[in-house]
Order: structure tokens, then sequence, then C-alpha cells
């Protein structure tokens, strides 16, 4: 983790030094951009780091089923002679049992053994507690705690279906802006070539001027779609570079590759891989589990609860008390429990009940939302596929009409407006055709994603 946080600072610092960052200007494919993603992007170290933390929990709810050691050092002292400390530690050691002074007049001297301290005490305790019945409380607990492991592992997946349904859209939209980029620039060439041509044409005295001024015009318009169409470059750069966890300024270039590759994806097989392959019903099942775990985990508080409890202590009048002249005591305890609390536990556990009727509706609520959104997603995705088709074909039609208009126009048989037309018309239906064959990759992402098969 440390290595994720810290490198792209050091490949920042190596840029402000004046060194080239250490990445490869090579053009990147979709696969590379999403291996990349998911091995540097911050959003997947968290998600691990959560089902780090409920593994953590896990552990803690199993340790429940273990006895619990308590010690403690207790170290008393007193302006008077204590009765109790003598009473501890008389007789317990030889040395205990020596008087010192005369018994025969216990007021000119002490009458209690010379080696204990009756102002002082010194008291190490242990104790060993083992719960015996709890109702299944401490079972329960576990098993929340275990699907809790279950279910953030699961959403590792998810965070990862989503990563990777990002890169793909951040992918796709600088292909997408960098191809409209290129249609720009023939746009821009074309125009560039009309008005040349409308210029000879008006200084030989063929055409109005307007021709000339409308040229001019529609160029403007074409270097301002240039101008949106970089900026949108930058975006989609900017938003990959994050994705992959690049500087900024990183030199980033794709592979801009628009095969078309047709799918099977037919209804209403597409309902049955979304119910088998989506994350979230799964996470759904576990969260109706864990509701029940917590009802039955509420429903032990109703049952009595029962431990046992064994106590060791050791005793001295010195800061030592492991000396031989300590005195030891031990015991055994058992306890069982029951509360009474005027119906306010079972008011509890018809709440949790509830709670589990509300996760088994959530669930079959989010199958249903899922089934929808598998169906919008697979018709965007069939709109964007018969818009390849039509526009293409757009795309012949408009290319040869402008052939056909120019030819026309230099002949003097066609006018410049029907020219500037051809032209707008061809390069719309050249953006059109780039805008279906990128709604259509993106919408095939998105209905995987849907179905919970994008990998």
């Amino acid at each position: 983790i440390s290595f994720i946080l810290i490198q792209p600072l050091v490949t920042r610092a190596a840029a402000v030094n004046g060194k080239k960052p250490v990445h490869h200007s090579a053009r990147l494919s979709l696969a590379q951009a999403v291996s990349i993603a998911l091995s540097r992007n911050l959003r997947m170290a968290d998600s691990r780091l959560a089902v780090t933390e409920k593994e953590h929990q896990r552990r803690e709810a199993f340790s429940d089923f273990f006895p619990s050691i308590d010690t403690s050092y207790t170290a008393s002292t007193s302006k008077y002679q204590q009765s109790s400390y003598i009473d501890t530690l008389e007789g317990i050691h030889p040395s205990r049992w020596t008087i010192r002074g005369n018994s025969s007049n216990p007021t000119l001297a002490p009458n209690y053994p010379y080696r204990i301290d009756p102002y002082r005490q010194f008291t190490l305790n242990a104790t060993l507690t083992q719960p015996l019945f709890t109702g299944g409380k401490y079972l329960n607990d576990y098993k929340y705690a275990k699907l809790g492991v279950d279910y953030y592992a699961i959403q590792f997946q998810v965070d990862r279906q989503d990563l990777i349904l990002d890169v793909n859209k951040a992918y796709f939209n600088l292909i997408q802006a960098i191809k409209l980029l290129g249609v720009a620039n023939d746009s821009i060439r074309a125009l560039q070539a009309l008005r040349n041509q409308s210029t000879e044409f008006y200084k030989a005295g063929l055409v109005a001027k307007v021709d000339v001024l409308s040229s001019e015009g529609q160029l403007a318009q074409a270097y301002i779609q240039q101008t949106e169409e970089l900026r949108d470059i930058g975006e989609y750069k900017a938003t990959l570079c994050n994705l992959l966890r690049y500087p900024q300024e990183t030199p980033l270039e794709v592979i801009d590759d628009l095969t078309y590759q047709p799918n099977s994806y037919r209804i209403p097989e597409i309902y049955a891989t979304a119910a088998a392959n989506r994350l979230e019903i799964r996470q759904a099942n576990i969260s109706v589990d864990q509701a029940m775990a917590i009802v039955k985990s509420a429903k032990a508080e109703l049952l009595p609860q029962a431990s046992g409890q064994i106590t060791g202590k050791r005793v001295n009048d010195d800061w030592n008390v492991f000396d031989p002249e300590g005195n030891n005591d031990w015991g055994v305890t058992g306890t069982v429990t029951w509360s009474f609390d005027m119906y306010r536990t079972r008011s509890v556990v018809n709440e949790k009940r509830a709670s589990h009727a509300r996760a088994f509706v959530a669930r079959e609520q989010l199958v249903e939302e899922i089934m929808e959104e598998v169906k919008l997603a697979y018709l965007d995705m069939k709109r964007s596929e018969s818009d390849i088709q039509n526009n293409r074909k757009a795309v012949d039609y408009r290319r040869e009409n402008f052939r056909i208009n120019q030819d026309r126009y230099k002949k003097q048989i066609a006018t410049y407006i029907e020219v500037l037309d051809a032209q707008k018309q061809l390069s719309s239906a050249e953006g059109d055709y780039i805008t279906a064959m990128i709604g259509y990759m993106t919408n095939r992402a998105v209905l995987e994603r849907k179905m919970g098969t994008l990998r």
C-alpha cells in the first residue's frame, strides 16, 4: 500500500526536477489500460483494506468463544497496622511463625511474626472467565461477522467491475474525441480548398463576394469545432490518467481501433445471465442471512446466560509477590444470569425481525431493478448497433454527394451553397458514424456490467 501511495509522488518529483517520468509512451490498448488501472487505482486498495478490516472483525467475534484472562496488581499502604494484613500472611512460612519480643507482655513489643509488615500489602490477581451458555448469541455474532467478510470480498469484485467500466468509458470517449478531431481537420482542409477555389472564381468574376465570405464563415465554424474536440481530448485524457494514476501531464496515446464486432446477446438469455452472475444479488442474499443472524442474536437475550470463573491470588507484604513468603489463594465460581426487562428484549427481537423482512424485500426489489437495467442497456446497445449500419451508408452517400457537388461547382453548374451543404452533411454523417460506433462499444460494456460478466 505504501508503494501505491508513494510511487506517484516520486514520479511527480522526478518530473519537477527535469527527469522524464517513468511511463511507457507506447500506445495503450484497452486491455493494458484495464490491467494498469486494476493494479494502481486506489479504489481497489481501499476495497482490499475493507476486506482486511472485516476479517479482523471476524477474528474479534471468534475470540468470544475462548476464555478471557484478566490480571491486576494492587499495592496498599496504611498509616495504622492492619490485622487483615497480618492474618493473611501469618503461619504460611517458617519465618512467619517467629515472634519478636516478649510474648507475655505484648504491649512492649509486637506479638505478631516479625517478618510480617502490617502496614503494606501487595496483591496479584488473575481471573479466567469462560462463557458456558449464551443462547447462541456468540455463535450468531460470529456468523454475522463471517458473512461481513464474504460481503466485502464480493464488494471488491463489484468495485473491480465498476473500475473496468469507468476505464472502458474513458478509453472509448478518448477515441471518439480523437476521431471527431480528425473529422474536424478533414472539414477544415476541405473548406480551405473550397475557400481558395471561391477566391479564384471571385477574382475571375465568376462568383459573387458572398461566396468567399460564406466559405470564411463556414471555416471559422470548423475551427471552433476543432477547438472543442481538442478540449474533449484533454478532458478524457485527464480522466484516463486519473484512473491509471498517472501524473496529469503524462503523454498518453491509445490504439484508436473502431473495428465492429457483433455480439451474441439475446433476450431472454441476458436475464438468466444477469441472475446468475450479478454480484449484487449475492450481496443481497448475504444481507438477508446477516439480518437473520441478528434476529437470533437478539433472541439469545431471552435465555439465561451461564459462565464459569477461576480466580487466583498471590499476596505478600513485599512488592515481589512471588517471594516464597507470600500467600496463595484461589477459587472457582459459576454464574447464571437471567434478565427480565418487561418485554423490552422481545420488542428488540421483533424489531430485528422487521429488519430481516425489509432485507428480503430489498433483495427482491434489487433483482427487479437489475432486470430493468439489463433491458435498458440491451436496448441502448441494439440502437447503437443499428445506427452503425445506417450511418455507414449515410457516410458513403454524403461523400459521393460532396464529390459530385464539388465537380459541378468547378463547372459552375452547382451553387456554392450546395457545396457547403454537402460538406456540412458529410462532416455530420462522419461524426454520427463515429458516435454510433463508440456508443455501441460503450453500451456493450455497460450491458456486460449490468449482466455481471464484464472482465
